[in-house]
C-alpha cells in the first residue's frame, strides 16, 4: 500500500484500526440482517364503544378467559365457532394455544389465522 500512497507508520496503523471496524460493522449487519425474526402479530381493526371508534392495533386473547363477543373479534371466527369454544371451555382448560384445535370447527388453517392473536396465561 506504500507504494501508492505516502502513508506513515501510524496512519497505516490507524487506517487499519479503522478498517477492522468497519468490517464487524459489515459483519454485524449481515448478521442481523438475516436472522429470523419473530413473526409480528398482524394488525386489523376493532370497534370499541357505542361511537364505533376505530382502532387499529394487536390484540391477544386468553381462549379460557375472553368473551364470548371478544372471541368474535378473531379472524374466521363467528357466533357459532365463538359459543364452540365457550361450550368447550366450560368442561376443559386450553393450556396451549393450539389446544383450540380441539375445538370443532377449527382445522389447522384456521389455527394459523389465529395464532397470532391468542396468548394462554399460565397460572
Amino acid at each position: 500500500m506504500n507504494k501508492f500512497f505516502d502513508f506513515s507508520p501510524k496512519q497505516l496503523q490507524v487506517l487499519g484500526i479503522i478498517s477492522s471496524l468497519l468490517l464487524l460493522i459489515a459483519i454485524f449487519e449481515f448478521i442481523q440482517a438475516y436472522a429470523i425474526p419473530s413473526k409480528p402479530s398482524p394488525k386489523f381493526q376493532v370497534f370499541v364503544g357505542e361511537q364505533e371508534q376505530k382502532i387499529v392495533g394487536t390484540f391477544q386473547l386468553d381462549p379460557n378467559l375472553a368473551p364470548v363477543d371478544s372471541l368474535e373479534l378473531l379472524p374466521g371466527v363467528g357466533k357459532i365457532i365463538a359459543d364452540r369454544i365457550d361450550d368447550y371451555r366450560q368442561t376443559n382448560r386450553f393450556n396451549n394455544v393450539i389446544d383450540i384445535t380441539n375445538v370443532k370447527g377449527i382445522g389447522p388453517k384456521l389455527y394459523e389465522r389465529l395464532k397470532p392473536y391468542l396468548k394462554v396465561d399460565t397460572y
